[in-house]
């Protein structure tokens, strides 16, 4: 593992072939995007809550990718394994130096490690990793459900202090247009003497307040035009982020940043016109196809293709734990609604109770979304049904000649569903004929 050299003993003379980011979370927590990194630590307790029992470790994440160059693309970390206490530290060694000995330092586009776990697989990666580690690693350890938060609002720190996040758009810390973000913070700083933390979802934590200054704080915030209460937000600005893109990145395509509101009013804006305001959903989006506003792994995003035309993604998860897939390319700012109609109408139409948009799309696939949307009429998401998420036919009501028991079964069936049998009935020959198109 190590190199000898006086200097630089782990990296050695060479450093590294690309950049190497890692990432601390706590198990059930993915608001920090734990598999975008090349090593990601998940912090697990014994079951007193105090103890420390270890750590789970994934490797191998990271989003930077190129339009039309398959060799070049988004990955999710891999789970690699657990390690104690006094492992970790060792194993986090090993890896680096899988990467700093194995790591491609011919092609720069293909330096980072996530390329070398997809080519030696997990598997592969992991034995290499364990010549260096000087053993086996020990499977991962069963873990909670992940969780999408950016801890908005207020919450009990756990030591009978409180902290309070807030929404800013773009991470950007300035006085603009009456919002008063900087001035803010200097006034809550000094009065109150609060941490400030930068959140990964470019929001801000304030914390160590006492419960008594729960008033001020707000207030605070209330008097330099920041939206104190997160309940009036819409539910797209939680998870909504983008790079900085233009005019500031010479690799941007097109606008991200500078658009971002207009996008979060348009996107909730067809939502909700639709029936679907309150889903919550993450949003992303970026000027190019580096991926620094992460856009692979949210349910919904949008990659710069071309000047006002972006890529739309779709199928990543609210978990944050896998990528999505790339749905249309170069699609014109201007046939956003008509494009994402669709997809909302059959989001609205087929998805399980609680289902969330990402979820949803990862099970639908490609070729039923694109396929449903081919024959898609607009404006036709009216005629599903609120809260039965079944189209009701055109036209006369028609009716169908159905045996006895295959009429006591439906009825039966539309019962449990809560659905009238019409309901219930034309929910099930619209599914059993789009998939057979499909």
């Amino acid at each position: 593992v190590m190199t000898g050299h006086r200097d630089e003993p782990l990296y050695g003379k060479t450093y590294l072939p690309r950049k190497f980011k890692i990432a601390v979370t706590v198990e059930g927590d993915n608001s920090l995007d734990l598999y975008i990194n090349d090593v990601g630590l998940v912090v697990l307790m014994e079951e007193d809550g105090v103890t420390l029992k270890g750590f789970n470790v994934v490797v191998g994440g990271g989003m930077g990718r190129t339009h039309k160059k398959e060799s070049t693309f988004a990955r999710a970390a891999d789970h690699l394994g657990f390690v104690k206490p006094d492992q970790v530290v060792e194993l986090c060694k090993a890896v680096l130096a899988v990467q700093r000995d194995h790591g491609n330092r011919e092609v720069r586009a293909n330096a980072r490690m996530k390329y070398l776990v997809h080519t030696l697989g997990i598997h592969g990666f992991r034995n290499l990793v364990e010549e260096y580690f000087g053993e086996k690693i020990a499977p991962i350890e069963p873990m909670k459900e992940w969780k999408f938060s950016d801890w908005l609002g207020w919450h009990d720190q756990g030591d009978g202090k409180m902290f309070k996040g807030f929404w800013v758009s773009s991470g950007r810390i300035r006085d603009e247009d009456g919002i008063n973000v900087k001035t803010a913070l200097r006034t809550l700083v000094d009065e109150l003497e609060c941490d400030v933390i930068l959140t990964p979802n470019q929001n801000i934590v304030v914390g160590n307040i006492a419960p008594e200054s729960k008033g001020r704080v707000d207030e605070i915030l209330a008097e330099n035009g920041i939206v104190a209460d997160e309940k009036a937000l819409t539910p797209l600005h939680e998870g909504a982020i983008a790079c900085a893109a233009l005019p500031l990145c010479g690799l941007a395509i097109t606008e991200a940043e500078r658009v971002l509101p207009e996008y979060i009013a348009r996107v909730h804006g067809l939502m909700d016109k639709m029936g679907l305001g309150d889903t919550d959903m993450i949003f992303r989006m970026t000027g190019c196809p580096n991926g620094c506003g992460r856009p692979y792994m949210a349910e919904l995003g949008l990659v710069g293709s071309g000047p006002d035309k972006y890529q739309i993604w779709l199928g990543g998860t609210r978990e944050l734990d896998g990528t999505g897939w790339p749905y249309l390319d170069m699609v014109p700012s201007s046939d956003l609604e008509a494009t994402l109609e669709p997809i909302f109408a059959l989001y609205k139409m087929r998805r399980k109770p609680h289902e969330g948009f990402g979820n949803f799309c990862k099970r639908a696939g490609k070729a039923q979304i694109a396929a449903f949307a081919e024959k898609y009429v607009p404006g036709s998401y009216k005629d599903v049904v609120e809260g039965k998420k079944v189209i009701v036919g055109q036209g006369k009501n028609k009716s169908l000649k159905v045996d006895e028991e295959l009429h006591t079964r439906i009825k039966a069936l539309a019962k449990k569903n809560k659905m009238s049998m019409q309901q219930f009935t034309t929910k099930i020959l619209m599914e059993g004929i789009y998939g057979m198109e499909a």
